[in-house]
C-alpha cells in the first residue's frame, strides 16, 4: 500500500508539472500578469482576519475549492484537512476525529468532541451536523481545543460552516447532475435585491443514486438513497443595524449498510471456513442484509442574526431553533441467519430539538487592542430509543446469547457560558492573546430498558443479559469547568509569523447508553479535560507566491471518555492519554494559473493509563487511540486557463491515510490498512455563465473500510464508494 502512495503520489506531481506547460506557451502578455496565492479570509477568532495571521492551525475550504473536489459533505473534505478523520457508523451518528480526540458514544446524554457549527450556530447532536453542503460560503476546521469560544463540545476541534448570506444583486444559477450509480440532481439559488435595503437569496439541492453496493438477497441497491435540502435568508439593513433571517429543511431517505464481515488472524478457523464459502464470487460491496434496512433523517431550523455597529464595538445576537429527527436499521453481521449462526438486527430513532441564544459584543476600531466578549445558553431535549434483536444458532451457546432488548432515554442537557479574549500588540512584532471561559452544563436523563421476549426464561438477552436486567431509572448531575487560551504570537520579519499558545479543552461528563443494570445507568463518566501546547509558524514567501504553515503539539489528556463494544456490551469508560505530532500545510503558484500544494501529518497517539468502568479495568495503557493513523498526506494541483472563448478549470487531489484502529483494543479486526485516493475535477464556462464540469472520485478504485464492527474476533465492515464519476451542467444569469 505504501508503493501505491509512493507511485500514486509521483502521478501527482507528474501531472502538475504536465499542467504548468500550457503556460509556458501562452502569450507574453499574460506572462506580466501577477503570480501570487489569493488571500483567504477567516473568521476563526470570531472576527474577520487573514488566514496567516490567526494564531490558530486552521484549514480553510473555499466555495471554489469545495466545488473543484466535489465535495457534497464533510466526508468528501475531512480527510484533505491535516490530522481529521471522519467515520460514519450511520446517518445519524458520524464520528468525527482531529487529532486522535472524537468519540463514538451515542447517549442522549453525552456531547460529540468536535464541535460543528453551521453559521456560527452551534450542532448538539453529530446527526444534525453531517448535512449536506448546500450554497456554501467556506468551511473552516479549526484543530486543537477551541473551548474559549466555541464551549465545551470542542475539545477537539472545531468545524464551521458558513453559508451564503443575501446579496444586493439579482444572480441565479441553476445545476443539473448525473453520475454513476444512476446518480441524478439538481439544485441552484435565487437571489434578489428587493429594495435599497433589504435582499433575499433561496438554495435547494436535490438528488439521488441507486447506490454503489447491492443486497444480494433482494438485489436491491445499498448505500444510496435521495437527499433533499432547502435553505431560505432574508437580509434588512438599517444606518447601523443589520438583521438576518433564516429558515432551512433538509430530507434524507437512504439505503441500509452493506456491512460484511472480513476475517483476521483472529477469526477462528471454524468462522473464517463458513464466511468464504457463503461469501463466495462476492466482492466487498455485496451484502446480506436485511431487505428493509434504512437510513432516514428529517431536518429544520431557524436563525435570527442581529448586528449592530457601535462606534466602538459591534453587538451580536445570534438566536436559534434547531429540530431534528432521524431513524435507521442496520444488520450488523451483513450475513444470512442461520446460515451464519448469529444475527444481530440493530435499529434505532431519535428525536432532539435544540434552542441557542448567544450574545456578543466584538471590538471594531484598529486599536493595538481586539477583544471579543460574550454569553451563551444552550438546551437541547433528547428522545432516543435503540433495540437489538439477537438470534443466535451456537450450539454452545446459552438462551441469554439471543434476545430482543430495547434502550429507551429522555435527556434535557443544557448549558450557560461567559467568555471573553483580548489581543494586546504590545510592540510592531509581538501579540499576546489571553481568552477564558466558564462553562456550567446541567443533565437530566430518564433510562429505561426492557426485556421485549416475555416468552422466555430470565435472564434477557444480550446486550442486556446475562449479567444485567430490565431497570427504569432518573439520574442528573452538573458539571462546571474553566477553560483558557493563551497565545504569544511574533512577526520578526513581514508575512513570517511564529507562535506559542497553550489551550485548555472539556467536554462535561455523560451518562452512559444501553447500560446493563440501574447503578451503570445512573452512574456518569466523568468530564474530559484537555492540555493543548503548541508552537506553529505561518509563513507567506516570495511575493506571496509560497504559503508555509506549520504546528507541532502535545496533547496532555485527562479522564479521555471511552467507548467500546466489547461482545455485544457497549462499556464506556475514562482513560488518561497523550498525543504529540506535527503538521504540515504548504501551497505554491508555479505560474499565474497554476497552483500546487498539500498536507502532511505525523501522529504519535496513545493511552497512558488502562481505562476504568466502574470496578472493570480495560487494559488500554500503552495501545494506540482509536482512529489515529501514524501519518497523513494529501497533495493537489490546480490549474485555470482562458480558452475556447471561455474559462478551464482543473484540479486533481490525491489523500493518503496511515493504517489505523477503530477501537481502543486495538484488536487485529479493526485495523484499517492504509488507503489512498485519487480524486480529478475539470470545468469550462462561457462568458455567458454556462459551466459544464466533469469529476471522478476514488479513479484507482480503491477498497476501504469506512467502518467496522467487531464480534467473535470479525470485523464486520463498511467499505467505501468505488470509481465514480459524474457530469454538471449548470447556467448562471
Amino acid at each position: 500500500m505504501r508503493k501505491t502512495a509512493y507511485f500514486a503520489s509521483a502521478a501527482v506531481m507528474a501531472i502538475a508539472a504536465g499542467l504548468a506547460q500550457p503556460a509556458l506557451a501562452q502569450d507574453a502578455s499574460t506572462a506580466q500578469e501577477a503570480t501570487s496565492l489569493e488571500e483567504i479570509v477567516v473568521t476563526a477568532q470570531r472576527r474577520e482576519q487573514g488566514l496567516q495571521e490567526v494564531p490558530i492551525a486552521v484549514t480553510a475550504f473555499s466555495a471554489e475549492t469545495l466545488e473543484r473536489t466535489s465535495a457534497t459533505g464533510l466526508n468528501d473534505i475531512a480527510g484533505k484537512a491535516p490530522g481529521v478523520t471522519l467515520t460514519q457508523f450511520n446517518i445519524g451518528e458520524p464520528q468525527i476525529y482531529i487529532r486522535g480526540v472524537g468519540t463514538t458514544n451515542d447517549s442522549a446524554a453525552s456531547d460529540p468532541s468536535i464541535g460543528v457549527s453551521i453559521d456560527e450556530v452551534p450542532i448538539g447532536r453529530a446527526g444534525a451536523s453531517s448535512l449536506a453542503f448546500l450554497d456554501l460560503e467556506r468551511v473552516e476546521i479549526l484543530r486543537g481545543p477551541q473551548g474559549t469560544l466555541y464551549g465545551r463540545n470542542a475539545s477537539g476541534g472545531a468545524i464551521n460552516v458558513y453559508t451564503k448570506a443575501p446579496a444586493f444583486e439579482q444572480l441565479t444559477q441553476l445545476t443539473a447532475r448525473v453520475g454513476s450509480f444512476d446518480e441524478y440532481g439538481v439544485e441552484g439559488f435565487f437571489n434578489t435585491q428587493l429594495s435599497d435595503n433589504s435582499a433575499g437569496r433561496l438554495a435547494f439541492r436535490y438528488n439521488t443514486n441507486d447506490g454503489y453496493a447491492e443486497n444480494v438477497p433482494t438485489g436491491r441497491g445499498l448505500q444510496g438513497g435521495s437527499t433533499f435540502g432547502l435553505r431560505g435568508q432574508y437580509l434588512h439593513q438599517f444606518d447601523k443595524v443589520r438583521i438576518l433571517l433564516g429558515a432551512d429543511y433538509s430530507k434524507d431517505d437512504q439505503d441500509g449498510h452493506a456491512r460484511i464481515p472480513v476475517t483476521t488472524s483472529a477469526t477462528a478457523p471454524a468462522f473464517v471456513a463458513l464466511i468464504n464459502s457463503l461469501r463466495a464470487g462476492l466482492d466487498v460491496r455485496q451484502s446480506f442484509s436485511s431487505a428493509d434496512n434504512y437510513q432516514n433523517r428529517e431536518n429544520w431550523g431557524l436563525t435570527s442574526r442581529i448586528e449592530y455597529e457601535a462606534e466602538a464595538f459591534d453587538f451580536i445576537s445570534l438566536t436559534s431553533y434547531r429540530h431534528n429527527d432521524y431513524g435507521w436499521r442496520d444488520n450488523l453481521g451483513g450475513l444470512t441467519f442461520p446460515a451464519f449462526p448469529l444475527f444481530v438486527d440493530d435499529r434505532a430513532d431519535e428525536t432532539a430539538s435544540q434552542f441557542s441564544q448567544e450574545f456578543r459584543l466584538t471590538s471594531n476600531d484598529s486599536s493595538p487592542f481586539q477583544w471579543v466578549a460574550g454569553l451563551f445558553y444552550f438546551n437541547e431535549q433528547i428522545d432516543r430509543s435503540e433495540t437489538f434483536i439477537t438470534q443466535t444458532a451456537l450450539p454452545i451457546a446459552p438462551p441469554s446469547f439471543g434476545g430482543d432488548v430495547t434502550f429507551l432515554q429522555d435527556a434535557t442537557n443544557s448549558s450557560y457560558a461567559a467568555f471573553g479574549q483580548a489581543t494586546f500588540e504590545f510592540s510592531d512584532i509581538w501579540e499576546l492573546t489571553v481568552g477564558a471561559r466558564w462553562t456550567h452544563d446541567k443533565r437530566e436523563v430518564g433510562q429505561i430498558a426492557l426485556n421485549n421476549d416475555t416468552t422466555g426464561a430470565p435472564p434477557p438477552g444480550i446486550p442486556l443479559g446475562p449479567t444485567g436486567g430490565p431497570y427504569a431509572v432518573s439520574a442528573e448531575e452538573t458539571f462546571e469547568e474553566p477553560t483558557w487560551r493563551l497565545a504569544l504570537a511574533v512577526e520578526p520579519v513581514e508575512d513570517v509569523r511564529f507562535y506559542v499558545s497553550y489551550d485548555r479543552g472539556y467536554k462535561a461528563g455523560a451518562f452512559p447508553s444501553a447500560a446493563q443494570n440501574a447503578a451503570q445507568a445512573a452512574t456518569p463518566i466523568r468530564s474530559e479535560i484537555l492540555d493543548n501546547y503548541e508552537i506553529g509558524a505561518k509563513t507567506t514567501l516570495w511575493d506571496n507566491r509560497i504559503r508555509f504553515n506549520a504546528a507541532a503539539f502535545m496533547l496532555d489528556y485527562s479522564d479521555l471518555q471511552v467507548n467500546e463494544l466489547l461482545g455485544l456490551t457497549l462499556v464506556a469508560s475514562n482513560a488518561a492519554a497523550e498525543v504529540s505530532g506535527f503538521e504540515i500545510e504548504t501551497a505554491l503558484a508555479l505560474t499565474y494559473n497554476i497552483t500546487v500544494g498539500g498536507s502532511y501529518t505525523s501522529l504519535d497517539a496513545e493511552f497512558t493509563s488502562d481505562a476504568t468502568a466502574g470496578a472493570l479495568t480495560l487494559p488500554y495503557d500503552g495501545n494506540v487511540l482509536p482512529r489515529s493513523p501514524e501519518s497523513q498526506f494529501t497533495l493537489y494541483a490546480d490549474g485555470e486557463w482562458d480558452v475556447w472563448g471561455g474559462a478551464l478549470a482543473t484540479r486533481i487531489d490525491y489523500q493518503w491515510t496511515d493504517d489505523f484502529y477503530f477501537d481502543p483494543s486495538n484488536n487485529p479486526e479493526v485495523l484499517v490498512p492504509s488507503y489512498g485516493l485519487l480524486s480529478a475535477f475539470a470545468s469550462w464556462e462561457s462568458e455567458g455563465g454556462l459551466k459544464l464540469s466533469v469529476y471522478g472520485k476514488n479513479l484507482t478504485d480503491e477498497e476501504y473500510q469506512v467502518h467496522i464492527i467487531k464480534n467473535v474476533g470479525i470485523g464486520f465492515s463498511v467499505f467505501g464508494a468505488p470509481r465514480s464519476f459524474g457530469v454538471a451542467l449548470s447556467q448562471t444569469f
